[in-house]
């Protein structure tokens, strides 16, 4: 009888362990093109624990926040397609098993990204424009891969790139590609672009600000026409990187520190053909984000 009333009396304290959250999402009603930000609880942290979301693993910083980039085109919550909420819970890294039973729910809500709009045929380019393109991408991907995903390197909230914004075109808006019959007023669609960050005004060259601290792990030139032209990276720790292109000149150099606030470049209109404006971008963990969004969430989220 002693055993059976001990074991009675330990139920409770072990249902009551098994309840405790092992992390918590900060907001866990997102958009398509938002971030869910992950807190671990400290007695969950180790190098070994990952948060495992959207069939992917994710590496939290030291301080056990981890960021998750949610894909522009994600198929929203509650469809025919997908009528359940994504499922987040933390998981051996690298293995995929899961460390606890307690899990959380994310509710992903379709976003209206604007009027798409055409930008004109889908051109083939030369073989040596595709031979280079292939270099291009390649240098990119390994300028991304070098982002530090535990380290955090931010300095508070984020700021915006200009002292002035004003936005000519949204993240996520959709670029159509085809051919269009002026006689039959019809548009044939060969492809389709979501814009992969926002773009802001600037006729002439003004200053480019950090818009947080953290290290250049790219500064480069891509000279074909309608890519990114003069280009800018900086790493900012936790899996988050910010982009800025179409820059006329580089005031940094790959591999320098710099901080929040700090003159970066100077817009521009690179490579030739492209009209004065900067295009600026978020990736987190290798996803383009809404880089306003993003930055109105961290801001928010991370400093309360």
């Amino acid at each position: 009888m002693k055993k059976l009333a001990f074991l009675f009396v330990l139920a409770p304290i072990l249902i009551a362990t098994a309840q405790v959250k092992s992390f918590e999402i900060l907001n866990p009603s997102v958009k398509q093109g938002d971030v869910v930000i992950v807190r671990i609880e400290s007695q969950w942290q180790g190098p070994m624990v990952c948060v495992s979301a959207f069939d992917k693993q994710y590496v939290p910083n030291k301080n056990g926040y981890a960021f998750i980039g949610i894909e522009v085109n994600m198929e929203p919550t509650g469809t025919l397609e997908r009528p359940d909420k994504y499922q987040a819970y933390l998981a051996e890294c690298g293995r995929g098993v899961r460390l606890d039973s307690y899990h959380y729910e994310i509710e992903v809500l379709e976003k209206d990204f604007g009027t798409p709009w055409y930008a004109g045929p889908v051109r083939m380019p030369s073989k040596a424009v595709q031979d280079r393109r292939v270099k291009d991408v390649a240098l990119m991907r390994a300028a991304y891969d070098m982002a530090n995903k535990n380290e955090d390197y931010t300095s508070g909230s984020f700021i915006l790139p200009l002292q002035n914004i004003e936005v000519t075109d949204y993240f996520g808006t959709l670029r159509l590609f085809g051919s269009y019959n002026r006689k039959s007023k019809k548009m044939r669609i060969d492809k389709e672009v979501p814009h992969g960050g926002t773009d802001f005004r600037a006729r002439t060259p003004i200053p480019v600000l950090a818009v947080n601290s953290g290290r250049v792990i790219l500064a480069y030139n891509f000279p074909l026409r309608g890519t990114e032209g003069n280009m800018l990276v900086i790493d900012h720790g936790s899996g988050i990187i910010s982009l800025n292109l179409h820059l006329s000149k580089f005031k940094v150099k790959a591999g320098d520190w710099v901080a929040k606030g700090q003159e970066i470049a100077l817009t521009g209109a690179t490579p030739r053909g492209t009209s004065p404006h900067l295009h600026f971008m978020m990736k987190i963990h290798g996803v383009n984000v809404d880089p306003l969004e993003f930055i109105s969430n961290f801001n928010r989220y991370m400093n309360r």
